[in-house]
């Protein structure tokens, strides 16, 4: 049984992965209790509004996760462009060891909540926001020129490739979605969008 000190991470813990798995709707209190060891009036004690408050909760984990992992991955690398496809390689091997059932940590939740939820919904922006502004000052730092509009380019693509990752079980949708990102929002030495996204030229080769 968890001790009252960490029953709160572990329930948060425990419905982030389960979230991941089956989405918001998927998920009941009696599987997360199980899986979190957590006693029901520990949940309560931290949890009084229930899971709408305890899935809100496990928006703001995964998404510190993720700005960390965004913070590490833009700290380590040489070039923007760099840090982009390290990024994506890190959430595709993520994925790709998950058995390609675990989905973006915030959408599996939203998808299933916004906008019925207010306090959701304010939540996934929150995040999102968080993540831009990390995105934003990480592509200024290494002398790229990019605006919130590319920043919302990338998550839209990430987020996109996700889905049909799960679809296909295959980590490529994701490494693909820093190519097309970058084909179309950062000229790394002059060459075409065909030479920055090999992929692109060769859909134009065999038209």
């Amino acid at each position: 049984m968890a001790r009252p000190s960490d029953a709160r991470s572990r329930l948060i813990r425990a419905a982030s992965a389960l979230f991941r798995q089956r989405g918001y709707d998927g998920v009941g209190l009696t599987e997360i209790l199980e899986v979190s060891g957590a006693p029901k009036g520990s949940f309560y004690h931290h949890f009084p509004e229930g899971k709408e408050q305890l899935a809100k909760a496990c928006m703001f984990y995964a998404g510190e996760q993720t700005g960390a992992f965004i913070d590490a991955t833009m700290a380590a690398a040489p070039d923007f462009p760099s840090g982009i496809r390290q990024f994506a390689a890190g959430i595709a091997g993520w994925f790709e060891r998950s058995g390609f059932c675990e989905g973006c940590p915030v959408t599996s939740i939203a998808l299933a909540t916004a906008p019925q939820s207010r306090p959701l919904t304010e939540a996934a922006q929150a995040v999102f926001e968080d993540w831009q502004r990390r995105l934003l000052a990480h592509s200024s730092r290494l002398g790229t020129q990019l605006s919130p509009a590319g920043v919302e380019l990338l998550l839209m693509l990430v987020e996109g490739a996700w889905i049909l990752g799960r679809i296909q079980r295959s980590k490529e949708p994701l490494l693909r979605a820093a190519e097309v990102f970058l084909a179309f929002t950062v000229n790394t030495s002059g060459a075409s969008p065909a030479e920055r996204n090999p992929a692109a030229g060769e859909q134009t080769t065999s038209s």
